[in-house]
């Protein structure tokens, strides 16, 4: 199966601070690349989601923003089947991102792991993702 795992950071609550994303690219069911990248978001960061994934301003001073990023993102994610643990929050900050600097949606699928969880495997206790993957490794 091919497709693109992909994962967002942000530092607020706007969907349009994105500080990380990851990205990992599947073909015929073997990992061809994996690229994580810190991302200047050009705002304020809240201690909650710093709290969250350790990102902090001072790590992102010299980092690329969203926009300059995108040439290189959207060669991963145009034309295929994208894959996030919590999806509806993973495309929100993907579209809510494009819609800030009018940058049209690339064509894509997308999936969540975070549901196919639930329905595969509905006896784990929760279905986090640090849980899917203990379980499976």
């Amino acid at each position: 199966m091919d497709f693109v795992a992909i994962d967002f950071e942000t530092a607020n609550s706007l969907r349009t601070s994105v500080c990380s994303i990851g990205i990992v690219q599947v073909k015929n069911g073997k990992i061809k690349e994996e690229i994580h990248t810190l991302i200047n978001p050009l705002s304020e960061f809240n201690f909650y989601n710093t709290k969250i994934h350790g990102i902090t301003e001072d790590m992102v001073h010299s980092a690329p923003t969203f926009e300059e990023f995108w040439p290189t993102f959207k060669g991963f994610v145009d034309n295929q089947t994208l894959i996030a643990h919590n999806a509806s929050f993973d495309i929100s900050v993907l579209r809510e991102s494009l819609n800030h600097f009018h940058e049209p949606y690339p064509d894509f699928n997308y999936g969540c792991s975070y549901q196919i969880a639930k329905k595969v495997w509905p006896n784990l206790y929760n279905h986090k993702l640090s849980t899917v993957a203990n379980y499976l490794s």
